[in-house]
């Protein structure tokens, strides 16, 4: 997680102001400055460009590995492959636009042209069918952990997660801010990720900073989809809080006492583990339709990225049409009877695969049409 932004302000304040005074030009990188730089010189694409800005903001486990296959480039090799297919295919149908009146010369027969854009087509069905939204990995649902001051909140919270992530102390306001984390749970359909939140105990604002430490969790409550309100298990729990559905009444510190009040609550222990086995598959049991999974060689695509694949697979879907079929279904022997309509349906799709991949040109297809398909010297 990113560090303390004042401070790091001070420390880029003071190496600017120690090169000024020594007569060095120096002034702050503009906001994807380098990333800029290394894109219009070639030495990246933009869905990497894209994908290096993902993983700064990433904030989950999966949404950091989706982002880091976006900026090693595996959605740009991928459209490269089908581009690199697709204008191949173009480049015969294009060299057969003039010969259209000679039945000897057929550069594609319409079967193997029909072939082609089958196999093309099922290759972004099977990534699309594969590949998740980016928007919906940024949506994470947040399990925010609340309750009074030490309250047993962090310790929950380390428990959970299985590290020393947050400062545990006796000493009550010990949390001063909102800690975020990813939480791995399992579901019905394989590992899945929350973010568990863990906030500082609700007491009165005496100072500014409290202000705004109370500012930023009721900021997380309104954002939860589950809330755990942690009681200790030697304390009452109080008649006025209102248990609604997005709420789940932990009682915590059962370690502390071996008479279980009759209260309602999941009973249990951040130090013996009593009760955390359950409380995960609570937490798995609410979320699991908005928990966000991610094979590990799938791709997350933004919605551009997902509006190019489909428009590129509804332009092969209308060049296959355009293969006028016999009455038996067949396609025709010799020659596309609208060439034409073809080849300007390939090249929308060709159009939208290259703004993934960002270096196929019509150059890259005429070239193709002298080197691949020769007629005449």
């Amino acid at each position: 997680m990113p560090g303390n932004p004042i401070l790091l302000e001070r420390v880029i304040d003071e190496l600017l102001a120690t090169a000024q005074a020594n007569g060095i030009d120096a002034r702050r990188a503009e906001a994807g400055q380098f990333t800029a730089r290394a894109y219009f010189h070639g030495k990246m694409t933009l869905t990497q460009a894209e994908g290096v800005a993902s993983v700064i903001a990433a904030q989950s486990d999966a949404e950091l590995r989706a982002a880091r296959l976006l900026a090693a480039g595996k959605l740009g090799l991928f459209a490269h492959a089908l581009a690199d297919e697709l204008a191949s295919a173009l480049a015969l149908v294009e060299a057969g636009l003039d010969f259209t009146d000679q039945e000897d010369v057929v550069p594609i027969t319409p079967q193997d042209l029909h072939d082609r854009l089958i196999s093309l087509d099922h290759q972004i069905e099977a990534q699309l069918d594969r590949a998740i939204g980016m928007e919906r990995l940024e949506a994470i649902p947040w399990v925010v952990l609340i309750g009074e001051p030490n309250a047993g909140k962090s310790t929950l919270f380390n428990a959970l997660l299985g590290t020393q992530r947050a400062v545990v102390s006796q000493i009550p306001g010990t949390t001063r801010d909102v800690l975020t984390e990813p939480l791995q749970i399992e579901t019905d359909h394989g590992p899945a990720e929350v973010m568990l939140v863990d906030l500082a105990g609700a007491a009165d604002a005496v100072d500014q900073l409290d202000e705004l430490m109370q500012a930023s969790a009721r900021s997380a409550i309104d954002r939860a989809e589950l809330i755990l309100r942690c009681v200790p298990t030697d304390q009452p729990l109080a008649a006025s809080r209102a248990v609604n559905a997005a709420e789940i009444v932990l009682r915590t510190k059962a370690d502390l006492t071996s008479a279980k009040p009759s209260a309602s609550g999941l009973f249990l222990s951040a130090e013996t583990g009593e009760g955390l086995d359950e409380l995960r598959r609570i937490i798995a049991q609410r979320l699991s339709d908005h928990a966000v999974s991610l094979a590990a060689d799938a791709l997350a695509l933004r919605p551009r990225h997902e509006a190019a694949l489909r428009a590129a697979h509804s332009h092969l879907t209308t060049a296959r049409q355009s293969l006028a079929e016999k009455g038996d279904g067949s396609l025709f022997p010799h020659g596309l009877l609208q060439p034409e309509l073809t080849a300007a349906s390939m090249r929308l799709a060709l159009n939208e695969l290259s703004r993934l991949a960002g270096d196929i040109t019509p150059d890259d297809v005429l070239g193709r049409i002298f080197s691949t398909f020769c007629v005449g010297k």
